[in-house]
């Protein structure tokens, strides 16, 4: 039968076409978010908390967080949910904040608003009983201003039906009135699973909606100071059996469940797989600490707090399990399904008063009208845009612009035999809710279109540049491309022009627009030519620099052959500069035969920058280095010859005949230095080639330096040898100084032991006159008897030469001392004379003179 036939539409057949159509279109959201999922592959950060709902603006229901939902997707490993839920500002951000183990994870405020909004998930680095990931989730709190129960109750939901563990947090104490209020709130999550797992559209409803139980529930009561009450005291658990005990009383104040109920089996027994109370000490003592809890560290808090939160964190992990899906554990996509179909559900008012069944035929028959015509409206959108390619924008207002034609028709032809006011405006306003809906699929295939026609720009572009032989002058390279890209930025706007064209105005419905685009497509297809334009110019910048790059090998390979040659040899200045002129020569010539084949290459700055390389890297650090270990050589070679020479020297000098007299020695001396001399000049190049070297200089300075210091010491040793020689003469000389010794007292006229002058004179004349009474003395010369005086005086005589030198200084100072001693009597006495006769005298003048005569003689 044709969907326009409105006789074929009973009751039965539009539920199954409703339920068909809303499994299509949850298949469809699950399609995208796999997509969205195998598109995208990144982790979740530890410790950050991302927002999944929302609330809607009037805070009646909840809306999915898109972004959130798709972190979700997109984490494929295994959670278990650790739910909190409870007033506002009773705590419930800082008890997460403490679990997690880093106190600013989620927002802690002072003010009396509520901070949290929706719900919120944060990814710890905490581990489930069962090995799984756990998830923490902080809600928005109960009891917010300007906030129904209603929503409270959904907020609850949420949390129950996810929530691996389910903790209800509150302060100070457990009264009758907060267990009435958990209980309320746990029916209201019962219906809604019970009434959601019963929905016809239910198919794709999460496993754990058929499951009786919710999971394991803690009561935290925060802040609690007070003692248990006295017949609790002696429980294993007290606080769990106060709680217990307020809800035993619930239950046999309620007729529903106090039916075969006894002290252990309520309400929340039966929903919750276990129940367990957990008090909290005060995590602070300071008022300012308390009013902020945002600001107080882990190590601030008090000891009581931080041992009950260790026993609660055990007491949750222990236990904590993901909950089940598809009989797999839940993962990071089935709980980013779950999260859509809870508020989704939530949306289709599953905590609504349920609608009344007998409505008029009336208000039925125009319900069904506007249904089917949407219906029918619907099912000729599909036809519309259809191809491969998404068609023109004209065309796609026309085939619109039909649809709605033809589904109003149809509406009119289901109202024609029934007292009914047609609702065009709500039935466009449902075909408007199906045209935004194919409004988003267009602009979607247009972005994919723009994007394609983009891709086979760039590939026209990359193609052609492809063609172009490298390495090619880059001028010319750049012309070439502006030109092809200006031709495919002119083809591209064509195209994007003559498709944009709205056509005739729409009368029944808005006519559809082209997409908006983060980026202008004009101007992004401009930019990604002028990045492949780039990249093909890079190319050719490669390209240029390699041929640079064996330009530059070349020269180096050439400065390293000629170099090579010379490795083992060794050169003096004059040859370093010829060879200097021969590899410069080499080099310069390697490096231009390697870049003739273009001869654009000389006009671009790569070739001043090469040039520049090779004169630095390939030359002067090469001849440098070659400079260097030439020197080096030399330094060894010469080094190696002076000491040759300076021990062949030593030798043939030890074999020099002494004593002898000074003229044999300095000539036998000299014959021996131009010897050795010779002998360092033979090791100085074949031409003598490497005397202009400073090793050689510094050879022959050193050379000297030991000739000299040897002449010197011959010369000493002679002396010495002479003085041996010269032995009964210094003895002869000895007992003459022995006996003027004797003959010399301490009073003066003597002055040998006195004055070291004469004492020197006195034993120069002894030795000298010894010296004529033996034959070796007529061997030496006057000038070699004076040095052998000398030697011997120094170091034969050189006591008693002391001991003179001591005579003198006392001598010398005894004589000053007396003189000083005279002079100052004497002025002491005539100044006493003076003072006794006046200026004048008692005589008159000329003893004054007399006494002033006197004093000018002494």
């Amino acid at each position: 039968k044709p969907l326009g036939c409105p006789f074929w539409w009973t009751p039965r057949r539009l539920f199954v076409f409703d339920t068909m159509r809303r499994t299509w279109r949850m298949g469809l959201v699950a399609l995208t978010t796999s997509l969205c999922c195998l598109a995208v592959n990144s982790e979740i950060p530890i410790n950050k908390p991302f927002q999944v709902v929302r609330p809607t603006a009037n805070h009646s229901s909840m809306l999915p967080v898109i972004e959130g939902l798709q972190m979700l997707a997109r984490h494929d490993s295994q959670i278990a949910v650790v739910s909190v839920v409870g007033p506002y500002h009773s705590g419930k951000s800082f008890l997460l904040n403490a679990l997690a183990g880093e106190m600013g994870v989620f927002q802690v405020g002072r003010r009396t608003n509520p901070e949290t909004m929706g719900i919120w998930l944060c990814r710890t680095n905490l581990t489930a009983s069962d090995g799984s990931e756990v998830f923490l989730m902080d809600s928005e709190g109960f009891f917010g201003p300007g906030v129904d129960e209603s929503y409270d109750a959904k907020i609850f939901t949420i949390a129950s039906l996810l929530g691996g563990h389910l903790v209800y947090n509150t302060v100070k104490v457990i009264d009758q009135q907060a267990a009435t209020l958990l209980e309320l709130l746990a029916r209201r999550a019962q219906l809604f699973r019970t009434r959601s797992a019963a929905e016809p559209s239910s198919a794709e409803a999460p496993e754990f909606l058929s499951v009786r139980n919710f999971p394991p529930l803690t009561w935290v009561v925060e802040d609690f100071v007070q003692e248990m009450p006295e017949q609790h005291r002696s429980s294993e658990d007290p606080a769990t059996a106060w709680l217990r005990s307020y809800l035993s009383k619930a239950n046999t104040s309620s007729h529903d469940d106090t039916v075969g109920a006894g002290d252990g089996d309520h309400l929340l027994s039966r929903l919750y797989s276990a129940l367990k109370v957990h008090t909290l000490f005060l995590p602070a003592t300071e008022k300012q600490q308390l009013q902020d809890l945002s600001k107080v560290d882990w190590e601030d808090l008090t000891k009581e707090f931080k041992a009950e939160l260790l026993d609660l964190r055990q007491h949750v992990l222990s236990r904590l399990q993901a909950r089940q899906f598809d009989g797999h554990a839940m993962r990071g996509p089935t709980l980013e399904r779950a999260l859509r179909f809870i508020t989704q559900a939530l949306q289709r008012g599953m905590f609504a008063e349920m609608p009344s069944l007998w409505a008029t035929w009336n208000a039925q028959v125009a319900q069904m009208s506007l249904q089917d015509a949407e219906t029918w409206f619907s099912s000729l959108l599909t036809h519309v845009d259809s191809g491969d390619d998404p068609i023109p924008l004209a065309e796609f207002n026309q085939d619109l612009e039909a649809a709605r034609a033809k589904a109003m028709a149809f509406y009119r032809e289901l109202l024609r035999d029934f007292d009914i006011i047609p609702e065009d405006g709500a039935l466009r306003e449902r075909f408007n809710n199906h045209f935004r809906n194919k409004l988003t699929l267009y602009h979607e295939r247009v972005h994919r279109w723009v994007g394609q026609l983009i891709e086979v720009a760039k590939d026209v572009l990359t193609r052609r540049l492809a063609a172009i032989e490298l390495p090619i002058d880059p001028t010319i390279l750049q012309g070439e491309g502006d030109n092809i890209t200006k031709s495919q930025l002119t083809w591209f706007s064509e195209q994007l022009v003559a498709f944009s064209q709205k056509g005739p105005t729409r009368k029944l419905g808005r006519a559809a627009t082209m997409p908006a685009f983060t980026q202008d497509p004009l101007t992004h297809l401009t930019s990604d030519l002028r990045h492949i334009l780039s990249s093909r110019e890079l190319e050719n910048e490669k390209e240029i620099a390699h041929f640079f790059k064996d330009a530059v090998q070349a020269a180096e390979e050439a400065v390293e052959s000629e170099l090579r040659a010379y490795l083992n040899r060794l050169l003096g200045r004059a040859k370093m500069k010829d060879l200097q002129t021969a590899v410069a020569s080499k080099c310069w010539q390697a490096f231009e035969e390697k870049l003739v084949k273009h001869k654009w290459l000389r006009s671009l700055p790569h070739y001043r920058q090469n040039k520049a390389l090779v004169q630095t890297d390939a030359y002067d650090n090469k001849m440098t280095r070659f400079g260097q270990s030439n020197h080096q050589k030399l330094s060894d070679h010469f080094r190696t010859v002076l000491e040759r020479c300076k021990t062949s020297y030593r030798a043939r000098k030890a074999n020099m005949v002494m004593p002898a007299s000074e003229t044999d020695l300095e000539a036998e001396h000299q014959q021996l230095s131009t010897a050795i001399r010779d002998m360092l000049d033979e090791q100085a190049g074949t031409a003598g080639d490497l005397k202009d070297t400073d090793a050689y200089r510094g050879a022959v300075m050193d050379l000297n330096a030991e000739l000299e210091e040897g002449l010197l010491y011959l010369r000493q040793k002679n002396i010495e040898l002479w003085k041996v020689h010269s032995d009964e003469a210094t003895r002869c000389a000895l007992r003459q100084n022995e006996i003027t010794m004797k003959h010399c007292g301490l009073i003066p006229p003597c002055l040998f032991n006195k004055v070291p002058q004469v004492h020197k004179s006195t034993s120069r004349a002894n030795l000298m006159k010894c010296f004529s009474g033996y034959s070796a003395a007529a061997r030496m010369s006057p000038a070699m008897q004076m040095k052998v005086f000398e030697n011997w005086y120094n170091k034969d005589l050189a006591q008693d030469a002391a001991n003179v030198w001591n005579n003198f200084y006392i001598g010398s100072l005894l004589i000053g001392l007396l003189v000083v001693l005279l002079f100052g009597g004497g002025r002491c006495c005539g100044n006493q004379q003076a003072a006794a006769h006046g200026p004048f005298g008692a005589t008159g003048g000329s003893t004054g003179m007399s006494s002033f005569g006197y004093n000018r003689g002494y």
